[in-house]
């Protein structure tokens, strides 16, 4: 990480690197580093500005685009749309401690996902599937390095789920499930955590990934949409299931 992330905004202790890179970018958003209408420095000038990958960027942007305050048009890249955060729908952080509460959030995350499979199948660009392949394998590659990595599985696979909003090609897909997942992620990397005191991500979970992909690369709606119907109802179970192990949620 080089110094302009240090000295731009203050760190959270844990904060996963796109957590910093995100509130890097909207530090300076926000204090007029960058003005509305400034277009932001390149996805590849970025990653090594802050010496991350690509994905990390990627990720971070959307995350501001889901707040509204980028935003980004064919050719021109991304830009700066608003210093200030959109008000509007919010999930309040208190409802991640509450099981009935959570079980309604992956309900509602289903519902968007599980369409997005679908649309992607029938949609995606040989590109936009090529990417999404290589999520699945940096998922199943996550879960090979162990302990250090919990917050790099998490991302990886957000960054399957993303892939597949993305290559929908409809931007409100996308922006609704990185407003989601940013709700969800310090619960996902709970659950993580409770399933490598066990051994770790089961198998199942690394194969639903790979047979949702293989299902939008043949462009089978259909059956993308089971795939990622079963898998999600799978793995809502495991998460559920994880967090009552850990004693960590109330109903």
């Amino acid at each position: 990480m080089t110094g302009n992330l240090q000295a731009t905004a203050p760190l959270v202790d844990g904060a996963t690197l796109s957590d910093q890179v995100t509130e890097v970018l909207r530090h300076n958003v926000v204090n007029g580093v960058w003005s509305v209408g400034d277009v932001l420095p390149s996805e590849t000038a970025l990653a090594s500005d802050f010496d991350v990958s690509r994905t990390v960027i990627r990720e971070a942007v959307s995350r501001l685009k889901a707040e509204g305050m980028l935003s980004s048009r064919q050719g021109r890249g991304a830009f700066v749309a608003s210093d200030r955060p959109r008000q509007g729908f919010a999930i309040p952080e208190r409802d991640m401690e509450s099981q009935r509460k959570l079980e309604q959030i992956l309900e509602l995350r289903m519902g968007l996902e599980i369409e997005a499979a679908a649309i992607a199948a029938a949609r995606a660009t040989p590109e936009a599937r090529e990417e999404i392949q290589r999520a699945a394998a940096a998922y199943d590659q996550s879960n090979k390095i162990g302990g250090p990595a919990v917050a790099a599985g998490v991302s990886a696979d957000l960054g399957f789920h993303r892939a597949v909003c993305e290559a929908t090609g409809n931007s409100y897909y996308l922006s609704l499930f990185n407003y989601l997942v940013a709700s969800l992620r310090e619960t996902m990397l709970a659950g993580r955590l409770q399933a490598l005191k066990r051994g770790g991500e089961s198998r199942d979970a690394i194969q639903e990934h790979y047979d949702i992909a293989a299902s939008i690369a043949q462009g089978d709606a259909e059956r993308a949409r089971q795939r990622m119907r079963d898998h999600l109802q799978m793995s809502s179970g495991r998460l559920l299931a994880q967090l009552k192990t850990e004693d960590g949620l109330a109903e």
